[in-house]
């Protein structure tokens, strides 16, 4: 084989092609860098959203729970009211009592005046004596 003279000319081209290669390697891993890197943080994104989504369901299924049970109770107390009005209209009204006290006190012993047998009998002798 013959060898020839190295062409100065050859010998640039060739560097300019090993350094352009170099640097295409070079930004080459840089860009591969970066898209593990986008990966990765679209992968942290995408298990963040999910982890998020499945609090807000959990949260959400307590609020339901809570909003389920007022409603219950709400259904006690408008039960528990219907049963208090329905024993309210079976109870005296103000002037029903005042009746009451008032009937009370005509018949009561402690205020009323009674007369007893030996005062009415001193009281019929006294109007009979009169007369006499």
């Amino acid at each position: 084989m013959v060898f020839e003279k190295p062409n100065p000319e050859m010998g640039a081209i060739s560097s300019e092609l090993v350094r352009r290669l170099n640097e295409n390697s070079r930004r080459l891993r840089i860009m591969e860098e970066k898209l593990d890197k986008l990966e990765t943080s679209m992968a942290l994104l995408e298990e963040n959203t999910i982890n998020q989504m499945n609090d807000m369901k959990i949260g959400l299924d307590r609020i339901s729970a809570k909003i389920s049970a007022v409603g219950d109770k709400l259904v006690s107390i408008e039960t528990d009211m219907s049963k208090i009005n329905r024993e309210l209209g079976k109870t005296a009204t103000k002037n029903e009592v005042k009746q009451i006290e008032t009937f009370i006190d005509l018949i009561n012993p402690i205020t009323a005046k009674f007369v007893t047998k030996d005062e009415l009998e001193r009281a019929f002798e006294d109007k009979l004596g009169r007369r006499a």
